[in-house]
């Protein structure tokens, strides 16, 4: 009695968990590595333009504390340290006037980063979870492998739920860089706030960084029980059992929910050396950007 309820009980959250996985796979065909580009969004352009407004004005009193402390001091040290000053502002002020231009060309370049290294991605998660329901069902049939597929199979929709969260909040963070990208650059017009325009860049790189790695990543892993040919367990001569590749995709999704935390480390660490790969970004970015300005070849 006790084993019939319990095969009961086994075999609804297997059909629950089949019902989630088909919902996953139908209505949330989510693209694991693409960056939706915000700065068309009404709320990045708002808080954009309000940013604008705020480094305007800090640049008007920059630019008269720049003019009193000339005209006042008379050492020549202070006025050194404000010919120094200056071409700071200068720059500071000319790129935040092109940060969210920036910002689109980077969020574009991200993309095609993407597109170029996996493919279009936007079937991954309909043909994991496809997958998944289809291993999922066969290992309910079997009485000796049906508890051990529910138990993995709750662990994989729970890590499909995380993903799925962890892109959301991604795409709030990018909101909420492209908004604030003309205060960042205009941080580079002061040496004491520079360090903020540095932990904006860090913060945006490792944001598209970890889009472009979870696509690899999910990708990669989705493709090695999908495919015959690719499959890791044939190819290490292991039993390709419906356990082992539920226990396959089940490492494949952990493995791409534990990219941000990676990520996290990188930006909040102390920016010592400029990276180089932020200074390749940078120059692909504003070579983009560069392209796109209506600006005559005469001029």
């Amino acid at each position: 009695m006790t084993g019939m309820v319990m095969t009961g009980i086994v075999m609804w959250v297997g059909g629950r968990l089949i019902a989630i996985l088909n919902w996953l796979a139908t209505g949330f065909a989510v693209q694991i590595g693409s960056s939706p580009d915000v700065t068309v969004f009404p709320q990045v352009k708002a808080l954009a333009g309000k940013s604008a407004l705020v480094v305007s004005a800090c640049y008007v009193l920059a630019v008269v504390a720049c003019g009193i402390v000339t005209m006042v001091s008379g050492s020549m040290q202070a006025r050194y340290g404000v010919k120094e000053l200056v071409p700071r502002l200068v720059f500071g002020f000319v790129a935040s006037n092109f940060a969210v231009p920036l910002c689109a060309a980077l969020i574009e370049v991200a993309n095609a980063l993407t597109e170029a290294m996996v493919g279009g991605n936007g079937t991954a998660v309909f043909d994991a979870a496809t997958m998944i329901v289809t291993h999922l069902g066969a290992a309910l049939t079997d009485e000796s492998t049906a508890l051990l597929a529910v138990i993995i199979g709750v662990t994989i929709v729970f890590l499909f739920f995380t993903l799925i969260f962890t892109w959301i909040v991604r795409v709030v963070v990018l909101v909420i860089l492209g908004g604030l990208a003309p205060i960042a650059m205009a941080c580079y017009g002061t040496p004491w706030t520079e360090p903020a325009a540095q932990l904006w860049w860090r913060t945006l790189l490792g944001t598209l960084g970890t889009a472009i790695l979870q696509a690899i990543a999910f990708s990669m892993g989705i493709k090695m029980f999908i495919d015959p040919e690719l499959n890791v367990l044939t190819l290490l001569g292991m039993a390709n059992g419906d356990v082992a590749n539920l226990l396959l995709a089940l490492v494949t999704l952990w493995m791409t929910v534990k990219i941000p935390g990676l990520m996290r480390r990188y930006v909040t660490r102390g920016s010592g050396n400029t990276n180089p790969a932020v200074l390749i970004m940078r120059t692909v970015a504003t070579s983009t950007v560069a392209r796109k300005l209506p600006i005559r070849r005469g001029a």
